[in-house]
């Protein structure tokens, strides 16, 4: 909302309450009425707000619940890679001792079949 905006709001605002002032200090029972028509007029779209308003609260904390659990899952990945990354270097660690043992056993026979 830019300032002159504002500024148009707060003088149409100014002028409503002034206009509001003078006719309760003049006629009473007509301010009462412009009163309740205003209410008449103005209850029903607030409670339209409202409920309106409530609907998106439910819908946003929804989407929080479901973004704290996303960022949850992903703190989870983020500790299961860590974990992934150590069976990786023994699995790597197995393979190479694997590789030993068998060009051990294969040097074995060589050497057995030779002598």
């Amino acid at each position: 909302m830019s300032v002159k905006e504002l500024q148009v709001r707060c003088r149409l605002l100014t002028e409503r309450l002034s206009e509001s002032a003078h006719i309760i200090d003049h006629d009473p029972s007509l301010a009462l009425y412009r009163l309740q028509e205003h209410v008449g007029k103005s209850l029903p779209v607030l409670v339209n707000r409202k409920y309106v308003m409530n609907q998106l609260n439910t819908c946003l904390h929804g989407a929080c619940f479901d973004l704290d659990n996303a960022v949850s899952a992903l703190n989870s990945i983020k500790v299961s890679s860590d974990l992934f990354d150590n069976i990786l270097k023994m699995l790597k660690n197995y393979v190479h001792c694997k590789q030993q043992k068998d060009h051990r056993q294969v040097s074995k026979r060589f050497v057995c079949m030779h002598k």
